[in-house]
């Protein structure tokens, strides 16, 4: 694909960073939009937005890092905090924003779940643009197989395999993060309870994300019980536990 956009003298763009961006941007953007919609203040999800990006970053990239540590021994600190070029994982991403709505909701003393109902549709929306960013990188591939829609790397600084016909797992991701986007934006207009959309998310995304990573081809990024679950899996296994608990408890509430 085409991991540097272009250069500037010894400095290149990358693409992952730029879509990572572009995404982040928008999103704030709509979250903006919908927040001003139910009521609060126009500033309130701009806060929200910048700490939630800074704490997904950090947990995107420690979560990395945590995976694959034996790639940093004896690195440099400006090695170990690049992500220009990838080096992220979703799931550490998701905590670090929870972690930090929590923190800001409660000091701010704001609804959780009306704001946490803002938020669902934005996470499949900057997937999205996350993995399109793992497509343009290499980041992220699939096992070798011989289907037609298949994809090839072929550019030297590229993650993935160079010459091998690989799943576009990044692809497959794009394509469930749209339908959930879609699917979250419809229910804002159906919702019966504040939490639906979150728990929908929380729900449904550990599903799909489990089955790509059965065609995931990176194999360093941990596994669990013998190598029965990749380390997402394990981390699905458990956010839908909380979901359940989740639905149970709002379900029993708003009954």
């Amino acid at each position: 694909m085409h991991p540097i956009l272009f250069s500037i003298g010894d400095f290149a763009v990358h693409s992952y960073g730029v879509l990572i961006a572009l995404g982040t941007i928008l999103a704030v953007t709509l979250g903006t939009k919908w927040s001003k919609e139910a009521g609060f203040h126009k500033d309130m999800f701009t806060d929200l937005g910048f700490w939630s990006i800074v704490a997904a970053v950090i947990g995107a990239r420690l979560e990395y890092v945590r995976t694959t540590w034996h790639q940093f021994d004896g690195a440099s600190i400006g090695q170990i905090i690049n992500v220009r070029d990838g080096g992220l994982v979703f799931y550490g991403g998701l905590i670090g924003v929870l972690i930090a709505f929590s923190i800001i909701i409660w000091r701010k003393k704001l609804p959780p779940l009306k704001i946490l109902d803002i938020l669902a549709p934005l996470i499949p929306f900057g997937i999205v643009f996350g993995r399109s960013g793992c497509l343009m990188a290499g980041c992220c591939y699939g096992l070798p197989t011989d289907l037609p829609w298949a994809v090839t790397f072929t550019h030297e600084l590229s993650v993935a395999p160079l010459n091998i016909p690989l799943h576009p797992t990044q692809i497959y991701e794009v394509l469930y993060g749209a339908g959930l986007f879609g699917l979250l934006v419809w229910m804002r207009k159906h919702v019966k309870f504040d939490g639906q959309l979150i728990l929908t998310f929380l729900t449904l995304y550990p599903l799909m994300r489990s089955a790509n990573e059965l065609l995931r081809g990176d194999a360093e990024r941990g596994f669990f019980l013998d190598g029965s679950l990749s380390n997402a899996q394990a981390i699905s296994v458990a956010v839908a536990v909380v979901a359940g608990i989740g639905w149970v408890t709002l379900l029993k509430k708003n009954s």
